[in-house]
């Protein structure tokens, strides 16, 4: 029995569980507590790293390269007291997200990127504090910054000078010279050029631009097209002789001699003037580096109203060789023309007009063609005086033209008497005589010989 009693209390222990729960909470609370230190450690790494921004921990070079510094092997950073504090230099970029500036020191050339902290001091030229985004890509700055490669300061300089929406400008781009005005400035080595976001070469910029320059010591580091220029584009250009193309009271040129034209950005005022056509007039907006088409379709000619004026009716009229079919008055417009009238049994009527007033009467004189018949003289002896309806006309042998019906011909001699032919009729078949005259010392009786007639027409000349 006591046997079976000492084994029943040798078996109690063994049944004993909370010993065994205690033992394993004691390491679960060890891992717990380790836990929770490693968690502290990552905190306290995270909230370092976030705060360093702002608050100057120290650091490497190498963290500095590791925060996208960029800083290239042959851009290394000075670090002793004369090279690293009160550097005047030109702010080159501002990446405000990671709070770091790139700058560059024109007397010795280098490239810096540094770290903007919370204690770093901002100020303006008068030492006035400012915000980060208050500083502008070409600003001529002093700055220095530590070991670490942190700002101290950041300030606007003094000394820098800035010009601002310049047009009247020459660039001497063979020796680096600025010109303006009365002021002649060097180009920096390390000029940055900007037209709005993009940056540029000096080969970009054109006389139309307007600028701003910054710089200092009579240098300029930073020129930024403040407007830039575009070109507009003619198209559909009508042949006008005398058509002037305008564009805002500031340029004029023959329209003929003007295909495209760069102008400065922004809005501006077309007129197209001739003494021919309506005024034409546009407002386009021209963008920089963009090409704006104006189209010359729509330019209307002035038209004059013409009126013909004739005793004769029914005829037909012909202007520059093509016949015009619309009723009298015609409106034409402004220009020269050509015009012919034609009607059978008159000569043409053809002159040359020129419309430039609202209104043109043209007189029109038809002449009506009057039938001619031929006229055949010979005599004996010959070269004797031809008179017909008592106007001298030739000598014989003789031949004449004369209008449908009855002439009186006579023929005259020194020395021989007066042959007269009355009342010949001249028709369509032509009149042929052959004359002999007589001496005045012989009978007086005057011969009249019968005409004979010759049936093939002639056309008057």
């Amino acid at each position: 029995n006591l046997n079976n009693t000492f084994n029943n209390n040798e078996d109690k222990p063994l049944k004993k569980v909370k010993k065994a729960q205690n033992f394993n909470y004691s390491y679960f609370l060890a891992a717990s507590i380790s836990l929770g230190i490693i968690i502290c450690i990552v905190v306290l790494f995270l909230t370092y790293n976030s705060l360093s921004n702002y608050f100057a921990f120290p650091t490497t070079n190498n963290e500095i390269q590791n925060n996208n510094l960029n800083i290239k092997e042959d851009e290394s950073i000075p670090l002793n007291e004369n090279t690293n504090k009160n550097i005047t230099g030109i702010l080159k970029e501002i990446d405000s997200e990671n709070n770091i500036v790139h700058l560059y020191d024109p007397v010795f050339h280098k490239n810096y990127a540094l770290k903007i902290i919370g204690s770093t001091e901002l100020k303006n030229e008068f030492d006035s504090p400012l915000s980060l985004i208050e500083f502008k890509i070409g600003d001529i700055v002093n700055f220095s910054f530590d070991s670490t490669n942190k700002l101290i300061y950041l300030k606007k300089s003094s000394d820098a000078f800035y010009e601002e929406n310049i047009s009247n400008y020459t660039i001497d781009k063979t020796n680096n010279v600025f010109k303006l005005d009365d002021k002649t400035y060097s180009l920096g080595k390390n000029l940055t050029i900007y037209n709005n976001v993009v940056e540029i070469t000096l080969d970009d910029i054109n006389p139309l631009d307007t600028l701003n320059i910054k710089g200092f010591n009579n240098t300029i580091y930073y020129i930024e097209i403040k407007k830039g220029h575009g070109t507009i584009k003619l198209i559909n250009k009508p042949e006008i002789d005398d058509a002037t193309l305008e564009i805002d009271r500031d340029i004029f040129k023959p329209l003929s001699e003007s295909d495209t034209i760069n102008v400065k950005e922004g809005l501006h005022k077309i007129v197209i003037r001739s003494n021919n056509t309506i005024p034409f007039v546009k407002e386009i907006e021209v963008i920089s580096g963009q090409e704006t088409t104006v189209d010359l379709s729509g330019i209307q000619n002035k038209k004059g109203t013409v009126l013909f004026k004739s005793t004769i009716s029914d005829y037909n009229l012909y202007i520059n060789n093509i016949l015009e079919t619309s009723k009298e008055p015609l409106s034409l417009s402004y220009g020269a023309y050509n015009i012919r009238v034609e009607k059978e049994g008159y000569l043409p009527f053809e002159t040359q007009i020129s419309i430039n007033k609202p209104q043109t009467i043209i007189q029109i004189n038809l002449e009506k063609i009057e039938k001619m018949g031929k006229l055949n003289i010979t005599s004996n002896p010959a070269e004797a005086q031809v008179f017909v309806d008592n106007v001298f006309v030739g000598y014989t042998p003789f031949e004449y033209k004369l209008p449908y019906g009855t002439h009186n011909i006579v023929l005259k001699k020194t020395g021989y008497l007066d042959f007269n032919l009355s009342n010949i009729t001249i028709g369509e078949n032509d009149s042929i005589f052959n004359v002999t005259m007589h001496q005045e010392s012989t009978s007086s009786t005057t011969t009249t010989s019968e005409p004979t007639t010759q049936s093939e027409p002639v056309i008057p000349e």
